[in-house]
């Protein structure tokens, strides 16, 4: 085992709504300018390319530091700078069936994107992040980007981070194994039928985090205050306000097939304006929990994720409603990796409405079911570059949203590579 690691282990695990903003953080994230910084490799802190292992998610909410101090760009060699670049490309095909009836059909090279970007520790206290996304078409926008400012009077337990932040919400759809728009919206970006409000715990949301964690980051916390993003904004100055929050406890186990359990909760109360002059803030409630395992290997593990949510809004953000809409839904995801750097990955994700806003609309309108599997392998894998492949296969069902009452279904195929440096 290399220094580098070792200091990893000890020093922080404690021992032994538009289609380009989904694919952005569909596209998974590996920093190989973190392993040229430590001099370690990817997967010292990868389960497998880019989802983390427990030092990973305690080097992560560290602010990317070890603590053994290498952080600050001062203590690295003078032609390192916390820089690094994303590129990927795929080819797509996709049937759309309404009432079991082929519809459309299309497929071909689809737009790719190039990311360059910054994240990492400039010191002890400073962490950033600033992602700008450029695709093919033209489309250019900025991922999250915020600065943190980490150990508030010394303590892991408080840490501040002021800008457009991630909300810290299980399976971060920015550290999963699929590169393509596979849809993981359906479950975090789901709106009820009719909602005006655009609000959503998968996107980036402007205001302040405060997070915290124990030594291995066993038991961690995170409070988000933000406005909500995109809101209208007239006669006002913290047009729509909102809050997240979520805590997770994992438990290791040193011995048996099962490896690990975690347990999370998490939710969210947003408001969006609504009126003529938006001044009027109604209200929406996310509520979850999710359990995830870790079973047969520390390195090469079998992971089980089961996810539950609900979520409930204001009548008023939905035209002609007579009563507030309510959804619950659920995930179940499996991960397989019999050798590194292979992977197998599937997910099942359900949403019904409970309770629609308009009253006479059919309970089963707008519900929605999806499946997927996948497979992804990395061909060259290095502190310089990252060079991956992916296949996987998404089947996308909506409820009575087709003329008549029937439903309609996408089935895509998605071969796609990703470069990382």
């Amino acid at each position: 085992m290399s220094i580098p690691l070792l200091l990893l282990i000890g020093g922080i695990a404690g021992g032994p709504a538009t289609d380009a903003h989904v694919r952005s953080y569909i596209a998974s994230m590996s920093i190989p300018a973190f392993a040229r910084k430590y001099g370690m490799k990817c997967s010292a802190c990868h389960l497998a390319v880019p989802v983390l292992n427990r030092y990973g998610q305690a080097f992560k909410d560290n602010g990317y530091r070890m603590k053994v101090g290498t952080d600050d760009l001062r203590a690295n060699e003078p032609a390192y700078w916390p820089a690094f670049a994303w590129l990927w490309k795929n080819y797509e095909v996709d049937v759309e069936r309404v009432g079991g009836r082929t519809a459309q059909q299309a497929g071909g090279i689809a737009d790719g994107a190039l990311v360059f970007g910054g994240l990492g520790s400039i010191s002890d206290r400073v962490s950033f992040r600033f992602v700008p996304i450029v695709y093919e078409n033209g489309v250019t926008f900025a991922d999250a980007g915020w600065i943190r400012y980490n150990q508030a009077f010394g303590s892991d337990w408080l840490n501040i981070k002021v800008g457009s932040t991630e909300l810290e919400s299980p399976i971060n759809p920015g550290r999963e194994y699929n590169m393509g728009a596979s849809r993981f919206a359906v479950l975090y970006a789901y709106a009820v039928p009719g909602s005006v409000s655009r609000f959503s715990v998968l996107f980036p949301q402007p205001g302040i985090e405060i997070m915290g964690h124990d030594r291995g980051s066993r038991s961690r916390y995170a409070v988000n205050v933000f406005n909500s993003a995109g809101a209208p904004r007239a006669h006002c100055t913290f047009c729509a306000p909102g809050v997240f929050g979520r805590v997770t406890h994992r438990h290791d186990l040193e011995s048996g097939f099962l490896r690990s359990v975690q347990v999370g909760a998490f939710g969210a109360y947003a408001t969006w304006p609504v009126g003529p002059d938006t001044s009027d803030l109604k209200g929406q409630r996310r509520f979850g929990g999710d359990l995830e395992l870790l079973l047969g290997s520390d390195v090469l593990p079998f992971r089980v994720t089961l996810m539950g949510m609900t979520g409930q809004d204001d009548r008023a953000l939905i035209p002609a409603a007579t009563r507030d809409p309510r959804y619950d839904a659920g995930l179940l995801q499996l991960e397989y990796i019999p050798r590194l750097p292979l992977v197998f990955y599937s997910r099942l994700q359900m949403i019904r409405n409970r309770r629609q806003a308009v009253a006479g609309t059919p309970d089963n309108f707008g519900d929605q079911d999806f499946q997927f599997v996948g497979v992804r392998h990395a061909f060259d894998l290095n502190s310089r570059f990252a060079w991956l492949l992916e296949l996987s296969y998404w089947r996308w069902t909506i409820k009575r949203v087709a003329p008549g009452g029937a439903d309609v279904t996408h089935h895509t195929v998605w071969l796609g590579t990703h470069l990382d440096f």
